[in-house]
């Protein structure tokens, strides 16, 4: 009987698994705000090596299969978001080929292109150019991913083309983030304080909210159109910064913090001090129950913002001290996820779009501020076959209410950046002085 028992489990883990829940609270704010504009991001690879569009797709088939978040919709059930379960036979994904030239450009315009809902939930472009140079990029529905989950996937997708062999490893149907949530196992009333400071301290900051931006049109409009400068250190520079950070016991996220803070302090006219903020996206896995990994497609961040004062002569290190200490105490203190207590899931009472704009006008109460969403340090990942990945980034569409989004991942010892921004919301010139502000800043900490 016990083995009998244990071939019909090990038969259940072989069979692909479906995911059919509810929303949790941070994907139905993500969900939500999409409906008003696209939150879509890309991981992109820049490759080296033979690659062909037939081994891509059955490697997609493959990764498809195992991953159920891909194949999924959304759909309003009892006035609810739910996930449902889509045969892979309905949403297969495809290869979707470009010639390399302009790749930028077309993955900038992906972060404007809206999921309907419907499965798959994901997009997979791949840009071939002449000899053995190509781009793939990987295009997500956020409420179904995050920055530290879409890299191994990417991966895993060109492993499989790249003719590694690799068997099937069925992933479990993962619950939502506040499922996992160690505040969601305490008691009503700690749950009720800990709700009560959340929206004290978001009327405190409201009151300490920074000046606007000169030249930024903070309103939320239909129409965008997203663009990127990207930032790219070498290995030389980014050794040099990681070096600093150490020295002033601080982190690359609080440099990196610091130079955005500062570069657009720089912008104000005024000179003096005054109060700014920085929205950092912060991954919980390993702060959840659950056993997550960075291979668990889904969406386990938490956003966080940090409110500091800055001097008219402001101290660079010292903020970015500041800001990394900030962030400790938040995560320390398991506030970071509780959001999750706070956007209760309720029945769908008016359209998805009239709710979206009242969830802007919440997320509006925080202090104005840039966003910083950082995965840190991806190990370099060897193909078969003489491929290699060659380069590693990803891009985010920036919310409404961030002037600008910086991301950044280290890869291959490089540190690559990408300033994003909505170029009908703030000029192209303005973007390029803040991007040449930053790396210059960033330039001048690490010397001293």
């Amino acid at each position: 009987m016990r083995a009998g028992a244990r071939r019909a489990t090990i038969y259940r883990l072989k069979r692909p698994a479906s995911i059919n829940r509810r929303l949790g609270p941070t994907e139905l704010i993500y969900c939500l705000l999409d409906k008003l504009y696209c939150l879509n991001f890309v991981a992109v690879a820049e490759l080296d090596g033979r690659l062909d569009a037939v081994r891509l797709t059955n490697a997609l088939r493959a990764v498809q299969q195992e991953q159920p978040l891909l194949r999924a919709r959304v759909a309003l059930v009892g006035g609810r978001h739910w996930f449902k379960p889509v045969p892979i036979e309905k949403c297969a994904l495809k290869v979707e080929t470009h010639t390399l030239r302009n790749w930028r450009s077309t993955c900038a315009a992906q972060l404007v292109m809206p999921f309907p809902g419907d499965a798959p939930l994901a997009r997979f472009l791949w840009f071939a150019g002449h000899g053995q140079r190509s781009v793939a990029a990987m295009v997500f529905y956020h409420p179904i991913a995050d920055g530290r989950s879409c890299h191994p996937l990417l991966f895993e997708v060109l492993r499989r083309a790249a003719g590694e062999h690799i068997p099937l490893r069925f992933r479990r149907a993962r619950p939502s983030a506040q499922d996992l949530d160690l505040i969601e196992t305490k008691g009503f009333i700690q749950r009720s304080i800990r709700t009560a400071g959340y929206w004290l301290q978001q009327g405190k900051n409201a009151l300490m909210r920074a000046q606007q931006l000169p030249g930024y049109d903070s309103g939320v409009r239909a129409a965008r159109e997203v663009r990127f400068i990207p930032l790219h250190f070498t290995e030389r520079k980014s050794r040099a910064l990681l070096a600093a950070c150490h020295a002033h016991a601080t982190t690359v996220q609080g440099a990196l913090g610091a130079a955005q803070v500062l570069a657009l302090n720089q912008e104000f006219d005024a000179p003096g001090s005054r109060t700014m903020a920085l929205t950092s996206l912060a991954d919980l896995r390993g702060a959840l129950s659950g056993n997550l990994t960075e291979h668990e497609l889904g969406l386990y961040i938490a956003t966080v913002t940090t409110v500091h004062e800055i001097a008219a002569k402001p101290d660079f290190w010292r903020l970015a001290c500041e800001i990394h200490e900030q962030l400790k105490t938040v995560l320390d203190s398991g506030d970071a996820n509780l959001i999750h207590t706070v956007y209760r899931d309720e029945p769908v009472l008016a359209p998805p779009e009239a709710r979206a704009r009242i969830v802007q006008r919440l997320v509006a109460l925080a202090p104005s501020s840039s966003m910083l969403t950082n995965v840190g340090r991806i190990e370099p990942v060897t193909l078969k076959n003489g491929v290699r990945v060659r380069s590693l980034e990803f891009l985010l569409s920036p919310p409404a209410q961030n002037p600008i989004c910086v991301t950044a991942a280290s890869y291959g010892g490089c540190l690559h950046l990408s300033m994003l921004y909505d170029g009908l919301k703030i000029g192209d010139r303005q973007a390029q002085r803040i991007s040449e502000s930053m790396t210059r800043l960033i330039a001048t900490a690490t010397k001293n």
